[in-house]
């Protein structure tokens, strides 16, 4: 049945109330019958109570609709039979398109969650206390955290990093190195601030950089290394000439020191012994600056499907024996089924060579020496090969230098290996990774 307008109601209400004034008054002062006029402005009394009451109903109803609307409770729809037909249809209208808003809204959240979950830089966004209210799952991943409420947490990281995420400004960019779980990351961290809602808040960024830096500094070590090369090799080659022709006239046939005017001969043999030091020593220079020049002058990389398990084989047998002459145990992971990669064998086999080698040094003073070989693909198409060792690990100082030319922790090491093996990799679009823990070994981890 069709409700009776709202306003047609009132209007009702209203003409009763006049209605029964007017009549009680006639009855009173035209007749004797003044207990019907009574009754009848009684009546006239419960009408107008009747009146207030179906407006307070309005206003409460109304009241309770905005209020439902203000927490955002849309689950109520203004159906009470005392109101008309069309108010309720334009309730319920009001009550749908607000729902339709709130369902845009969460879309639209939803939509930008998961763009920040995809994004491979890092994000954490904070309120105007330092509360976390967003952290994306690349913040998580590269610091190895789980979600965080707060910065607390990050304190058992690198409290260095926590103080800068707080004091970088909007529009500013800074660098940080920090070691996390025996792996180093140069950060660079960006911040902006924004309001939301009369609120202040922070949007900080975090980018591991190293890649880049890698980059940037192997271009500049071979850039050095070809100066120094190219100026060594012209000053020393002819000194060591000169020196070789000098010490071959104080000589005979039989390398006896010739007779020299004005010199006796003690004089004569230690200059002989003199030129002959300075002219090993400067072969010796010319040779180092010879080896150096691998690092110039690496081969173009031949590539072609690479099984993993051939180039383990292969390394086996190559440290078979040598290995087993130290006492070392070599633990190979042969991949089930097999991993083929676009690489150069030759040079990826020196790659795991100098890796080994390495290991082997590490774990000779120690007791179970073992080392490990293995494979596996890691996130997406990424495969990796992982040396790792037992040895006493890589002290956190030098961690960030193990890669530089010429650096080295070994007596007699040239400190070439690493550099030589990071350019490799770069030459074949991967990467080389270190992860070390004092008195916890060393990981190598290659990535393609």
């Amino acid at each position: 049945m069709k409700r009776i307008s709202y306003k047609i109601n009132i209007l009702i209400r209203i003409i009763l109330i006049l209605g029964s004034g007017f009549t009680a008054i006639i009855i009173l002062t035209q007749t004797h019958f003044w207990l019907v006029s009574a009754w009848i402005a009684l009546a006239m009394v419960i009408l107008i109570i009747e009146l207030f009451h179906y407006l307070y109903r309005s206003r409460k109803a109304l009241k309770e609709f905005l209020l439902s609307i203000s927490q955002e409770d849309f689950s109520t729809l203004y159906t009470a039979d005392e109101y008309d037909e069309e108010t309720t249809r334009a309730y319920k209208m009001i009550l749908e398109k607000f729902r339709d808003l709130r369902i845009k809204k969460e879309s639209h959240y939803q939509y930008l969650l998961r763009i920040i979950e995809h994004v491979d830089t890092a994000l954490i966004c904070l309120d105007h206390l330092g509360n976390v209210n967003l952290i994306n799952r690349s913040a998580k991943t590269l610091l190895e955290i789980p979600d965080i409420r707060d910065l607390k947490p990050m304190m058992k990281i690198d409290s260095n990093l926590v103080k800068l995420i707080h004091d970088t400004g909007s529009g500013q960019k800074a660098l940080i190195k920090i070691i996390r779980n025996g792996k180093l990351l140069n950060l660079s961290v960006r911040a902006t601030e924004f309001f939301l809602e009369n609120k202040k808040y922070k949007l900080v960024s975090l980018q591991d950089i190293k890649t880049e830096l890698e980059e940037q500094e192997v271009e500049s070590w071979q850039k050095l290394v070809r100066i120094l090369t190219h100026e060594i090799m012209n000053s020393t080659v002819p000194i060591t000439n000169m020196v070789s022709f000098a010490r071959e006239f104080l000589v005979d046939g039989k390398g006896r020191p010739k007779a020299v005017p004005g010199l006796n001969k003690e004089e004569i043999g230690d200059l002989v012994e003199s030129l002959k030091t300075a002219e090993i020593r400067g072969q010796g220079l010319v040779n180092f600056v010879r080896s150096t020049k691998s690092l110039t002058q690496i081969p173009r990389p031949s590539f072609r499907n690479v099984s993993i398990n051939e180039l383990f084989r292969r390394v086996q047998n190559l440290f078979k024996q040598e290995l087993h002459q130290s006492g070392i145990r070599l633990k190979l992971a042969f991949c089930q089924p097999d991993i083929l990669i676009k690489a150069d064998l030759e040079l990826l086999e020196q790659v795991i060579i100098n890796l080994i080698r390495n290991a082997i040094e590490a774990v000779s003073p120690i007791a179970g020496p073992l080392i490990q070989l293995t494979a596996e693909y890691d996130t997406g198409n990424t495969v990796i090969i992982r040396v790792q060792d037992n040895g006493p690990g890589i002290k956190k100082e030098i961690l960030d230098q193990i890669f530089i030319p010429f650096f080295s922790t070994k007596k007699n090491g040239s400190g070439i290996g690493l550099s030589l093996s990071r350019q490799i990799m770069k030459l074949h679009k991967g990467s080389i990774e270190v992860e070390s823990e004092p008195g916890s070994g060393t990981s190598f981890v290659l990535k393609f």
